[in-house]
């Protein structure tokens, strides 16, 4: 095909305006090029193809021939995310759509199979033997975590990252939120389904997001805002719940970050296990706080009366991107996530992010290479100044900046905003109603190239989720009516409800 029509389908993918109109362009787009004959071929240097064709082939075979317990064996030997190198990115990032159809049949597979084991007659493996397996399936392979980072206005990217998510039935139970994106963390983890949907809305993005301009205070040279103002706005679109209560109503487990405002505490990540009393709008207004502009927040927690009390108020909060902007190791030791989708709007970040793996020229290697090592070099220069520092304001914000430098942005999928669309002058401006449609555009057309990856990534997760859920509930009636069927043995692994259950560690 010519490149004039490579060019303009190229437009045409820029400027869909839904998700299923951008597929078929995709689609057209890799026929055109020869990249469809790209995913139907198995090979690739980026993974293990043998591998992949034989367990396909053995999963296959073990399904058509009903062989229910060499199935149920064989998939207890291990499910992997990553088998063979199938989730490597240069995979999801060579074509505009999808990936090698040798890994997208696998996984399919995988799916029918675990379906099929989950109905296999309890006189051949029992309820209790199949629930057990399902979890510690679960546990071993791991689950996904959608973490937003900050970025003053353009936090509003995030919440077409999120709309295009939920759409596609692809939203992490587990979210994590600094700064801005505590905000949209928290809208969607105090929100059912259902008002999600009504959030989700364009209009309803524009009200809200106009009711929440308290910021604009800011934009006319304020150089402190009221922090009353600013929650009284967020009151507007979040409720009066604490981090327990937004658990048990949405099942979505979302986690603040925030910062210390003095030396020598540590950052600490907000969450239903953490601190399940304290009140998600507080832990909010913490993350938003950023020093100069916002006063530090004291935290409220619910007492047993169920009376609003300060949460250890001899310690004060303020933006949590300084210490902990994307807090994967946190996530992952509490909710035991393996798999990260980031999106990122800081403009001092995503020039410097790419999805990991993917492949790069000499230039581009060089120039990670160069940043990787300027990084250090600033932090470890950082790090022996601050050390020797006698002023205790100084040394703090020399604190601060280390962390800023130090901290990893990156994560298995890196969803991030042209700036060259987005305006990056208008960080801090006060939108206008087309501002913000464009921003939450942005992320929806950010988020688009990257579903099929999510959804493969997921699938098999997402499918333990779903049975285990009806297999609880199956439990649940046994239990109440006692029959004679075997109830689940002691759990081995945490259900993925709450696969924190266990977690005693206080983030």
């Amino acid at each position: 095909m010519n490149a004039k029509r490579l060019k303009a389908l190229q437009n045409d993918l820029d400027h869909a305006e839904t998700y299923e109109a951008w597929r078929e362009i995709a689609l057209e787009f890799d026929r055109a090029t020869g990249l469809e004959e790209w995913k139907q071929r198995q090979t690739s240097e980026f993974y293990d193809h043998h591998l992949i064709r034989s367990r396909l082939n053995k999963l296959k075979e073990l399904r058509k021939r009903n062989d229910d317990i060499e199935l149920y064996y064989t998939l207890n030997e291990g499910i992997h995310g990553n088998l063979g190198g199938m989730g490597r990115s240069a995979l999801y990032t060579h074509s505009q759509f999808g990936t090698k159809k040798l890994i997208v049949e696998y996984i399919d597979e995988v799916v029918a199979a675990l379906i099929h084991v989950s109905k296999i007659d309890e006189n051949i493996v029992s309820f209790a033997d199949k629930l057990d397996f399902f979890r510690r399936a679960s546990h071993c392979f791991g689950r996904s975590a959608l973490m937003l980072s900050g970025g003053a206005n353009f936090g509003m990217f995030h919440v077409g990252v999120a709309k295009t998510l939920q759409e596609q039935r692809l939203l992490p139970a587990v979210i994590s939120g600094s700064s801005a994106g505590s905000v949209v963390a928290a809208i969607i983890g105090t929100s059912s389904d259902e008002e999600l949907k009504q959030y989700f809305t364009l209009e309803s993005i524009k009200h809200e997001a106009m009711k929440f301009m308290g910021w604009k205070k800011l934009f006319k040279g304020e150089a402190l805002l009221d922090g009353d103002h600013l929650e009284e706005s967020m009151a507007k679109f979040i409720p009066e719940i604490t981090f327990e209560e937004a658990f048990k109503k949405t099942n979505r487990a979302i986690n603040i970050t925030i910062t210390p405002a003095r030396l020598n505490h540590e950052s600490r990540m907000l969450n239903a296990i953490s601190a399940p009393n304290v009140y998600v709008r507080k832990g909010v207004m913490a993350s938003t706080a950023v020093p100069g502009l916002f006063p530090p927040v004291t935290l409220v927690a619910k007492n047993y009366q169920g009376q609003p009390q300060p949460y250890n108020p001899s310690r004060q909060w303020v933006d949590g991107t300084l210490s902990n902007d994307l807090p994967g190791k946190r996530l992952s030791r509490i909710y035991g996530v393996n798999h990260f989708i980031a999106s990122q709007v800081n403009p001092h970040v995503v020039p410097f992010v790419s999805d990991k793996g993917q492949t790069q020229g000499m230039m581009q290697l060089a120039a990670e290479i160069s940043s990787k090592t300027t990084k250090n070099i600033i932090s470890n220069v950082l790090k022996a100044t601050t050390s020797n520092m006698k002023s205790p304001a100084l040394g703090y914000f020399l604190t601060q900046v280390h962390a800023l430098v130090s901290q990893d942005y990156t994560a298995d999928i890196n969803i991030t905003p042209n700036f060259s669309t987005l305006k990056p002058w208008k960080l801090f401006s006060n939108p206008e109603d087309n501002d913000i449609a464009d921003i939450v555009r942005a992320g929806e057309r950010a988020t688009w190239p990257k579903i099929e990856w999510i959804r493969n990534c997921t699938k098999i997760s997402r499918t333990l989720d779903s049975i285990i859920v009806e297999m609880e509930k199956e439990e649940k009636v046994l239990l109440k009516n006692e029959t004679p069927k075997k109830p689940a043995a002691k759990k081995r692994a945490a259900p993925r409800k709450n696969p924190a259950a266990n977690e005693n560690s206080a983030d």
